[in-house]
């Protein structure tokens, strides 16, 4: 099953919670904008709207409005057994929990980090908790195991609705949490809590539009100036050289039979969850070309989408010799606390599951000022400095990475 990786590609059919349009001079406003700027509304309401189809936010299994989803028993012929307890449920939604949802749960140091984050926010008796993307709702049986008041916990998926009211009941916190069904960008609350608590993270930091969402509860559902966990992350990328990656992804020849021909269609434009490829990249055979290079930061306690620059150029310096095979994008998280939660195969190499439901992301690169029937591979030596141009989709679901050699130090300068 893709699902887990297709996901961040499939264009979704929510509106993103901050509308913008076009002004006279091209560019895109919000509203609070053109009213400061003209004073009134006249210019808002007649301005050009941009298509919701360029920034439409992740939208998680269950969150859409159909009429009815492929339902998981459909794929089985008849005679083959289904267990009743699966009947009635999405196809999705089966298979996206039995791809990565319990090794999330089973990602301990990930509930670590959390609990940790909370722990140091949660005055017992007394904090109020906004969890969004409950999934489980572990979050929020931490938030009431640390003395939290009162947990109000959304989730948009109705299965897991069910499942988390359980898991709250079974653990005895029923009087303090409740779950609200509903994406949290529709959800109304009578009292605005203390903090809010979210897990939006997928392959990519902003995959599942993290900051979309808790831009959102931020400013219309908790308290303002509430505490936000975790408070901040940021999107890394470091250059790859790996035989074994190559080994996997393209052709060479055989007992002298060229085969490199068949390079013709190989993938240098999608970033691949790592897990697709068949195995933790951690175990494979690789060399860091260069160190891992911070190329978005995001602060979620005041942060909006439109902040993020969806171009941006980096330079980075090649600490060793060799081909660039891959872009590898890894990220981490900080909540004050708590030690960093990080993706980078160094930091999970001891973590199985995480390689599991999160992973890396891999691009494979070639030099496109190349033009050839086949991809040209990238070479270069200790102290080049590489520039490299990481895109965002516009609705920062997904990447795409440039990279070239700069021979002379005066080039492009990183923006």
């Amino acid at each position: 099953d893709l699902y887990s990786f297709c996901t961040l590609l499939t264009p979704h059919t929510r509106t993103m919670p901050v509308e913008k349009r076009i002004d006279r001079d091209g560019k895109a406003y919000t509203k609070k904008e053109f009213v400061e700027f003209y004073n009134d509304t006249k210019q808002w309401n007649n301005a050009k709207r941009i298509q919701p189809s360029e920034h439409q936010p992740f939208v998680p299994s269950g969150g859409a409005r159909v009429k009815r989803e492929p339902q998981f028993a459909d794929q089985f012929e008849k005679g083959f057994f289904v267990p009743k307890r699966l009947n009635g449920k999405a196809d999705e939604f089966i298979s996206t929990v039995n791809d990565w949802h319990y090794a999330m749960l089973n990602d301990h140091p990930r509930n670590e980090h959390y609990y940790k984050g909370l722990e140091k926010v949660i005055v017992p008796g007394e904090t109020t908790c906004l969890e969004i993307g409950a999934g489980s709702g572990i979050l929020s049986c931490i938030a009431a195991k640390l003395g939290a008041k009162k947990v109000v916990a959304i989730e948009a998926n109705k299965h897991l609705v069910k499942l988390s009211r359980q898991i709250v009941e079974e653990n005895g916190f029923s009087d303090i949490v409740t779950i609200v069904h509903g994406m949290s960008t529709d959800v109304k609350l009578d009292f605005k809590p203390d903090i809010l608590v979210s897990e939006l993270f997928g392959t990519l930091l902003l995959s599942e539009s993290a900051l979309h969402y808790v831009s959102h509860a931020r400013e219309k559902l908790i308290k303002s100036g509430g505490a936000i966990i975790p408070q901040r992350a940021c999107q890394f990328v470091q250059l790859v050289m790996s035989e074994q990656l190559c080994s996997l992804t393209s052709a060479r020849e055989w007992n002298g039979i060229k085969l490199h021909p068949f390079n013709s269609l190989q993938d240098t434009s999608s970033l691949v969850f790592s897990k697709m490829h068949g195995f933790r990249f951690s175990s494979i055979e690789h060399t860091m070309l260069s160190d891992e290079i911070p190329i978005q930061n995001v602060d979620f306690r005041k942060d909006f989408p439109e902040d993020v620059k969806l171009k941006s150029t980096h330079r980075i310096p090649i600490l060793k010799a060799g081909t660039i095979h891959a872009v590898l994008a890894t990220w981490e998280s900080y909540s004050e606390g708590a030690p960093p939660m990080s993706t980078h195969p160094s930091k999970t190499v001891d973590n199985f599951p995480r390689d599991m439901h999160w992973g890396q992301g891999i691009q494979l690169v070639e030099d496109r000022s190349v033009c050839e029937g086949v991809p040209a591979p990238i070479v270069v030596k200790e102290g080049d400095v590489v520039l490299l141009t990481a895109t965002f989709s516009k609705n920062l679901v997904t990447m795409q990475y440039d990279i070239k050699v700069i021979n002379d130090s005066t080039d492009a300068e990183a923006k």
